[in-house]
């Protein structure tokens, strides 16, 4: 198995472009570089941040991105990180996310990198997870992920691995001004890459010994909504057939610091804590209980983010299939069914 990762940073534009270079988005692509190379799981030569040449024209970009792609394994894990600016331009035919390149100008589409093009690329590749972090205006408009023939933008069918996570949730714009309550050169990142690299450097108080997609999520998510010195944007993650608990990266937290493992949650708020960071941690144990199974899955199903009502769905699916006693499952959707009576 191997980590492959590319990182896309176009962070100078020419003076007509009509579009701000920002010397936070080369910090940014730079620093991710360092971080995956200092990670025991990825490690030097594992990503290719590209140079300011090859960032300037899509052709530039997507060759390299084909190049990583084509070399992929079916047991690989595959990383794209986009920092730069985002686009959408609603009248064009199959509109979709657009990624500026060095060359790109601010109202001349064609000379912007579609959105398509990159998940085609992903899509394709042979690794079992493809993972795309992007940093970037409009970024919530990123497709969600499905099976292909219902979107033509998606990462993969659904029995492959697909996490995106984006910048932006509910607004279209993303900062690209550093976060001066980040520490050293993570100031001159971007906000949401700073706060992301600072997980990845210093890790999280989670007793696990690395950082899964949920906890990651979840880290990034507190970093952001706590931050003294600035009122962030919620950053979005949006999964197909990926496991809350698959393993990205190393926890760098030292053991000693960390929290104790947890016993057996008993609340259904304690449930539903430990199940957004890994939805099958201890599942089968929740599972053996109709009543609470149904008060979780209530409890996700009245929260207002897009993750909790995902994992609402996956319980009730599993629900179904282990409540085969009528009494059992009538004890299970007593619960759901007064949650959504109220």
């Amino acid at each position: 198995m191997a980590f492959r990762a590319v990182v896309i940073g176009p962070a100078r534009y020419a003076a007509d472009s009509g579009i701000d270079s920002h010397p936070s988005i080369g910090a940014s692509a730079r620093m991710y570089g360092e971080a995956l190379a200092a990670d025991g799981m990825w490690g030097p030569g594992s990503c290719r941040v590209l140079g300011e040449d090859e960032v300037q024209t899509t052709d530039g970009v997507m060759r390299a991105l084909q190049q990583a792609a084509d070399e992929t394994t079916p047991q690989d894990i595959f990383l794209v990180v986009y920092v730069g600016h985002g686009q959408y331009w609603s009248d064009l035919p199959g509109a979709q996310v657009h990624f500026s390149v060095g060359r790109s100008f601010q109202d001349k589409p064609w000379t912007w990198l579609s959105s398509w093009y990159v998940y085609r690329v992903m899509r394709k590749a042979r690794a079992r997870l493809k993972v795309l972090i992007a940093d970037c205006c409009y970024s919530n408009l990123l497709p969600q992920l499905g099976e292909e023939p219902l979107l033509p933008g998606v990462l993969g069918e659904l029995d492959e691995g697909t996490c995106v996570f984006t910048a932006v949730k509910n607004l279209h714009f993303a900062d690209a001004a550093g976060c001066p309550s980040l520490p050293g050169d993570l100031a001159q990142c971007t906000p949401f890459s700073g706060h992301l690299l600072r997980i990845l450097q210093n890790g999280t108080k989670d007793h696990n010994h690395q950082l899964t997609i949920g906890l990651l999520r979840e880290a990034v998510k507190q970093e952001m909504e706590r931050c003294p010195t600035a009122r962030h944007q919620v950053p979005r993650m949006s999964l197909n057939d990926a496991r809350d608990g698959t393993p990205l990266f190393t926890n760098h937290m030292e053991p000693a610091r960390r929290d104790l493992a947890p016993q057996l949650p008993v609340a259904p708020e304690d449930w539903v804590r430990t199940l957004l960071l890994d939805r099958d941690d201890r599942l089968e144990e929740l599972l053996k209980d109709a009543q609470k199974t149904g008060a979780v899955v209530a409890l996700l199903n009245g929260a207002s983010d897009e993750a909790s009502r995902h994992l609402a769905g996956y319980i009730d699916a599993r629900a179904n299939s282990a409540f085969t006693e009528p009494r059992a499952f009538a004890r299970y959707w007593n619960q759901v069914d007064r949650a959504l009576r109220v």
